[in-house]
Formats: structure tokens, sequence, C-alpha cells
């Protein structure tokens, strides 16, 4: 996460005219120490930043998209592209894959880029995060290719009795934070989370009454969906 002093700063652009590139070339033209935020960093940024409503943001981060379909929709639906772009819209909020050609606005840093740092272990009692001092459920202590409504897969976790803890879903700062944009399909380290299906993993937080936030696990996104659709499911201890 970024660590503000009184001479960092984040900065905004006024209008949505940038391709990925563009954005990433205009960040760099404020100055010497200037650079586009990578995806995680501007999912971290404040609820206070002074975002545009209704503007989405690029950051620097792209991947390579083989055959995935890219589009309006986080996890992909709207055509084929070599490489895809991260951007992120703050309002509801989200990550999105979008084709690099697409014109959203930028934003910038003057802050140095610091890499997460990630610390997990594989225990009998499934695999634990050193930083976050979380402890996520095996794969094969559940049914990995079940899917659940909301209302179902809070009631899945809360039902765990694994190791006699108290089980629950996620946060979506919890479930993004295990996403690793080095791998992809699943984007996830599965040496420590296992072979993770490529789509939609509910969280417990919610947009409003109707939709509920979830992390997409083909290239890593944050998106809502309708409690009532199904999604997949992994359960975290603190």
């Amino acid at each position: 996460m970024l660590s503000f002093t009184a001479s960092a700063q984040v900065h905004l652009s006024s209008s949505e005219n940038l391709t990925q590139e563009n954005a990433i070339q205009y960040c760099r033209d404020l100055g010497t120490s200037w650079r586009a935020l990578s995806i995680r960093e501007l999912y971290k940024l404040p609820e206070n930043t002074s975002f545009t409503t209704g503007f989405s943001y690029w950051s620097a981060t792209k991947v390579a998209s083989g055959d995935v379909e890219v589009g309006t929709g986080s996890e992909g639906d709207g055509g084929i592209v070599a490489m895809i772009g991260y951007s992120f819209f703050p309002k509801e909020p989200n990550i999105t894959l979008s084709p690099p050609t697409k014109k959203i606005a930028a934003a910038c840093t003057n802050v140095p880029e610091s890499k997460q740092i990630r610390d997990y272990a594989l225990t009998p009692k499934g695999t634990e995060d050193k930083g976050s001092e979380l402890l996520w459920h095996s794969l094969d202590a559940t049914d990995k290719q079940r899917k659940y409504t909301y209302e179902s897969a809070k009631e899945m976790c809360e039902n765990l009795t694994l190791d006699g803890r108290i089980w629950r879903l996620p946060t979506a700062d919890e479930l993004y934070g295990i996403v690793d944009t080095d791998f992809i399909r699943p984007s996830v380290d599965m040496k420590f989370f296992g072979p993770m299906m490529h789509r939609y993993y509910w969280t417990i937080d919610t947009l409003n009454e109707r939709d509920a936030y979830v992390v997409g696990f083909k290239l890593g996104s944050v998106a809502t969906v309708v409690k009532t659709q199904s999604a997949y499911a992994r359960c975290v201890s603190e």
C-alpha cells in the first residue's frame, strides 16, 4: 500500500481521453519521479481520494491475454486482444480487464513502488498468510467445483468445523489480497492456494441489497454480481 508523506502525491487526469500507454506516458511527463499506479495500488487508495465521479482509471498493470476475451465484464466478454490492461472504477469499486486502446483517465503517483511481500505457508490446517495472519481453508476440505449463491456460500463457510475454528467468507480486500498477477488462469500461486477455478469467488462485502462483490481468478478482477447468481467460495479464518 502507498505510504504518503507531505511531498508525496496522487495526481489524477481531468478527462477520460487516454489509452493505457498514453496514461503511462502522461504520468511520466509529470516529472522524473512520477509513474502510473499499479492496479493493486489503485485498488488500495483511500476512499477520500479525489476521483472524478463516473471515471475509470488506467493502472500500469497489463498482461498477455492469449485467447482470453475481454470487454465490459470484469472476467471478459467482448472480443479477443493480445494484451489487456487493468483499470479501476472507483465508484463501486471494481477492477476491470480492458483492451489497452480504451480511453479512460490516468492515475499517477510520485511514491516509489514497493512490491507486495507474500509470506505463505502450507499447514495441515490450510494455507497460512503470515502477513495478514489469516488461514485459508484447503480446497480439498470442500467441493472446489461446487457453486453457491451468496447466502449459501455464507452458510457453507459458517458451518465449517475444520480444526475447531470459526470460518467465514473473506472480505473483498482479503480475497483480492491473494490475487497475484504474475500468474494467470488462475491468478494465484497454486503452490499455496491450489488449482482454484478461473471464475468468480464470493466475498462477504455487498454493494447493496441485491449485489455482492466477487473476485475473479482468471486474470484477477473485482466485480459485483446479483446475490442469487452462482459463484465459487473460499473460506477464511482468523
